[in-house]
C-alpha cells in the first residue's frame, strides 16, 4: 500500500515545551517585548505553582496573579513589582504563565489589557512557530538544531533552569554530569522509502526502550540523546543495553558515539572552566561514532576513550621505558616486572624517594610517572617475585602517606613475548584494583579477564576477544572468561561460534546464569525456538532462586515473546501476571512497558479479548509507535465490534510504521474483509505470503476472499494447497466438502 515516509505533524504548545525550549522561548519574548529586561520563568498551567515557586526562589504573592490571570484569561501586571503575567495559548487552552519580570516603569501603567490581551495571542504563535522549527519531519522528534540549543543551555552560564529542574530540594543541583549519545542506525535499503520507513521503525525502537527520554533526529538514522547524570562509566552501560535492545530486536547495525563532559553543574565563567561549547560536544560525539563504526555491527565508543590515550587504564610504557627495560631483559630467560603503585595521590609529587631507596638496594627500578615504578627483577618466577615485595613491604613505614598496590607479571609465560611482560603488570595491577589497596596481585587468567572487559566496555570487540582467548590459554576453565569470550563473538553476530563456550561453562556449572540466558539467546538469534525456550526456562528458574537482578526485564521478554510465537500463550500470561506487569506501580527499568505487548498477544491469543484490549492500550499509552500493539488492537477492535474504521485505522498505522511483519500484513487484510472490502483486502494478503510464504493464515483468508468474490477455482486450489501444509486442517476439509456439494 502506498504510504508517503513522513509524518508532517503539526503539534500544539504544550507544558512540556517551558523545559524543552525555556532558553528560545525566553529570548522570544524579550525581543518582542523590549520594554522588558527579564527574567522569564514559565510555569505550567496544571503545575502546583506554590511547589514551582519555591522550587524556584521566586515570591509567594506570585501564586495570587497567575490564579488571576486562569480565571480572568487575560495578562495581569503585579502591584508589588513590575511582573507581567502573560497567559500562553495551545489551540485555545492557556497552557502556562509567561512571568517577565524587569518591566520599564514608564511603561507599565499604559499597557492596556486590550494591547496585553493581543500580544499574548501573537507571542504565544511565535512560540508555537519557533516549536515546529524544531521538528524533523521524518520521525516527528525534535531536529539537530534544538539538540544544539540543548547543549548551549546546559554548557552555557544560562543552564540555571536546567539545575533547578532537577533539584531535590533548595541546597544544589542533581546532576553534574551530561552524557551526549550519538547513536547510528543506518538504513539497509534499496529505495528511499524503505530507507525512511526503516529509520522511523528504528526511532520508535528507541523511543520504546528509553521511555520518556527526549530524543532527536538528526537526519539519516542519527539519534541525539542527552544523559542527564551519567557519568562515563554509567553511559557505558547504558549504551551497551541500547546495542542489546535493538540486536534483539532484529536492527543488523548500531553504533554508539558517548561523550560525557563533567561538572556541568558548577557555577563557573568560561574561562575558568574550561567547558567546551555546544559544536565542540556535538564534533567530539561523532568522532567517537565514527571510531565506533570501525569495530563491528554493534559497537559503542566513548570519546575520552580515543582523545586521552595516556589515561587509559592499559596505556603502554613510554618507548624510553621499554628502552630501559629492553637492556635489562636482553641475557635473560627467566625475569619477572613488577609495576608499583601509590594508591592515592601525594602532596609531593613524585615517587616516594625512600620507597625507590630502598627498591634499588636489591633490584632495578625504572620509574614511570609521579606515582609508578616498574621493578625488574633477573632470574625471578612468581614466587621469588612475591617474596621479594614481601620483604620489601616489611621494610615500609607508615608515615609515607600511602599504601602501594602491585601487580607481577612473569617471564616465560604461555606464548607472551618478553616485551608484553609490561603490558601484564598493568593488567596484573587492574587486576589488584578490584581487590582493594595494599594489593600484590600476580598475573593470570583473570587479568586477562579484567582487560578484555575494558576493551569490551568500550565497545572494541575486535581487541577485547583477543585477550579473553589469551585468558583461556592460561586459565582453560574459567568460567568468568568462558562466557566473557562468548558474548563477545556473539555481539560481533557470531552465535554459532559464541555458542561452546556457553556450553562448556554449563558442563561444569550447570545452573550458572549468564552461561543459560546467553546461550537461549544464541539459540534464539539462530532461530531454535524451542531450545531458546528450555534455556530461558532454566535462567528464570536460577533467577528466582538467587534473586538477579541484571536487566531482568530482557529475559522477561524474550521468553514471553518466544511463547506467544510458539503458541504457548497460558504459559506467558502465568509469566507475565507472576512480574506483575499491568501494576502500575511495577518497576520502569528499560524495556518493562514492551512486556505489555506480549501479555495483550497471550490474551488475544487465548480469546481473552477485553483483557486484551485492556493491557494493549496501555501498552500504546506507554509507545504510541509500536506497531505489533497497534496491529493486535485493530484486530480486536474489529472483533469486538469497537468500530471498524477505528480497527482499519490502526492496522494501517502498523503497517506504515513497520512494513517487515507479516502479521500486521494479514490482520490488515483480515479486518478489509471483515468490512466486507474484498478486493482491497488481497493486495496486502500478498504482501504478507511475500513475507510468510507458508502462512496456513494468510492462505485461508486468501481462499475465502476468492470464494466471496465468486472464484471458485481459485478458492479451490487454495484449500487444497493448505491441506499439503496441514492435512488435517478442519476448516479447508468442510469448504471444499461444501464447494463439491454446491
Amino acid at each position: 500500500m502506498g504510504h508517503y515516509p513522513f509524518e508532517w505533524q503539526v503539534q500544539d504548545l504544550c507544558s512540556e515545551d517551558f523545559i524543552h525550549f525555556n532558553k528560545q522561548f525566553s529570548q522570544t519574548l524579550l525581543r518582542l517585548m523590549p520594554f522588558a529586561e527579564g527574567p522569564v520563568v514559565f510555569i505550567g498551567s496544571s503545575t502546583d505553582c506554590k511547589e514551582a515557586l519555591h522550587a524556584l526562589n521566586k515570591p509567594k504573592y506570585w501564586n495570587q496573579y497567575i490564579k488571576r490571570v486562569l480565571k480572568r484569561q487575560r495578562s495581569v501586571l503585579a502591584v508589588e513589582k513590575p511582573v507581567l503575567f502573560l497567559p500562553v495559548w495551545g489551540s485555545e487552552t492557556i497552557i502556562g504563565i509567561a512571568a517577565i519580570e524587569g518591566i520599564d516603569a514608564q511603561f507599565a501603567h499604559v499597557l492596556s489589557e486590550e494591547w496585553l490581551s493581543d500580544r499574548s495571542r501573537i507571542l504565544s504563535r511565535e512560540l508555537f512557530l519557533q516549536k515546529q522549527l524544531a521538528f524533523e519531519p521524518v520521525t516527528g522528534m525534535f531536529n539537530g538544531l534544538h539538540l544544539y540549543d540543548t547543549l548551549e543551555s546546559i554548557l552555557s552560564d544560562e543552564h540555571s533552569f536546567y539545575l533547578k529542574r532537577n533539584k531535590k530540594d533548595g541546597n544544589g543541583a542533581a546532576f553534574k554530569n551530561v552524557s551526549l549519545f550519538l547513536i547510528e542506525i543506518h538504513p539497509q535499503a534499496n529505495n528511499a522509502e524503505k530507507a525512511l520507513n526503516y529509520i522511523v521503525r528504528a526511532g520508535y525502537c528507541l523511543e520504546s526502550f528509553l521511555g520518556q527520554d527526549v530524543l532527536h533526529h538528526m537526519g539519516n538514522g542519527v539519534f541525539g540523546l542527552v544523559g542527564h547524570d551519567l557519568d562515563e562509566e554509567q553511559a557505558k552501560i547504558l549504551g551497551m543495553n541500547i546495542l542489546s535492545w535493538f540486536k534483539r530486536e532484529g536492527f543488523s547495525r548500531i553504533h554508539i558515539g558517548i561523550n560525557t563532559i563533567e561538572g556541568v553543574g558548577e557555577t563557573r565563567s568560561n574561562e575558568s572552566s574550561g567547558m567546551p561549547d555546544s559544536l565542540t560536544v556535538l564534533e567530539q560525539t561523532w568522532l567517537a561514532l565514527r571510531k565506533a563504526s570501525r569495530r563491528g555491527p554493534y559497537a559503542l565508543c566513548t570519546f575520552n576513550s580515543i582523545s586521552n590515550p595516556e589515561t587509559h587504564p592499559l596505556k603502554k610504557a613510554k618507548p624510553a621505558v621499554m628502552a630501559r627495560l629492553r637492556k635489562l631483559w636482553v641475557d635473560n630467560d627467566r625475569f619477572a616486572i613488577l609495576l608499583i603503585s601509590q594508591d592515592r595521590e601525594l602532596h609531593e609529587k613524585v615517587f616516594s624517594k625512600r620507597l625507590l631507596a630502598l627498591i634499588e638496594a636489591s633490584a632495578e627500578a625504572i620509574p614511570i610517572n609521579e606515582s609508578e615504578t616498574f621493578v625488574f627483577l633477573a632470574d625471578a618466577d612468581a614466587k621469588i617475585a612475591q617474596s621479594w615485595i614481601h620483604v620489601l613491604k616489611k621494610k615500609l613505614t607508615d608515615d609515607l602517606g600511602t599504601t602501594y598496590s602491585v601487580g607481577i607479571a612473569c617471564f616465560p609465560c604461555v606464548d607472551f613475548k618478553k616485551s608484553d611482560i609490561l603490558q601484564n603488570g598493568r593488567k596484573a595491577l587492574l587486576h589488584a584494583g578490584f581487590l582493594g589497596p595494599d594489593t600484590v596481585t600476580l598475573f593470570d587468567g583473570v587479568s586477562q579477564n579484567v582487560c578484555g572487559d575494558i576493551y569490551y566496555g568500550e565497545g572494541d570487540l575486535v581487541r577485547a576477544v583477543k585477550e579473553y582467548s589469551k585468558g583461556l590459554e592460561i586459565d582453560p576453565t574459567n568460567t568468568n572468561l568462558l562466557n566473557s569470550l562468548g558474548e563477545a563473538y556473539a555481539r560481533m553476530n557470531k552465535p554459532r561460534i559464541a555458542r561452546p563456550f556457553f556450553e562448556k561453562i554449563l558442563h561444569s556449572d550447570p545452573k550458572h546464569y549468564m552461561g543459560l540466558f546467553n546461550l537461549g539467546i544464541t539459540y534464539l538469534t539462530t532461530g531454535e525456538d524451542e531450545q531458546a525456550i528450555r534455556y530461558f526456562e532454566k535462567t528464570l528458574s536460577v533467577s528466582r532462586r538467587k534473586r538477579v537482578t541484571s536487566q531482568p526485564n530482557d529475559l522477561l521478554l524474550q521468553l514471553s515473546k518466544l511463547y506467544c510465537r510458539t503458541g504457548r500463550y497460558n504459559k506467558a500470561i502465568a509469566l507475565l501476571d507472576k512480574e506483575k506487569i499491568i501494576d502500575e506501580e511495577s518497576s520502569k527499568a528499560p524495556g518493562r512497558d514492551a512486556l505489555l505487548r506480549y501479555l495483550g498477544e497471550a490474551y488475544l491469543g487465548k480469546g481473552k479479548n477485553n483483557e486484551a484490549i485492556m493491557v494493549l492500550q496501555r501498552a500504546v499509552r506507554h509507545n504510541p509507535h509500536d506497531a505489533y500493539s497497534l496491529s493486535m488492537l485493530g484486530e480486536l477492535y474489529a472483533l469486538q465490534k469497537q468500530g471498524d474504521e477505528i480497527a482499519l485505522s490502526l492496522c494501517e498505522q502498523a503497517v506504515n510504521i513497520d512494513d517487515s511483519h507479516w502479521k500486521h500484513w494479514y490482520r490488515l487484510a483480515w479486518v478489509r474483509y471483515n468490512m466486507g472490502q474484498y478486493e482491497s483486502a488481497l493486495e496486502p494478503l500478498k504482501e504478507c505470503l511475500r513475507r510468510e510464504r507458508k502462512s496456513v493464515e494468510a492462505m485461508h483468508l486468501f481462499a475465502q476472499i476468492y470464494d466471496k468474490l465468486g472464484m471458485k477455482s481459485m478458492a479451490t486450489g487454495m484449500f487444497q494447497k493448505i491441506l499439503k501444509i496441514v492435512p488435517d486442517h478442519k476448516a479447508a476439509i468442510a469448504a471444499l466438502k461444501q464447494m463439491k456439494i454446491n
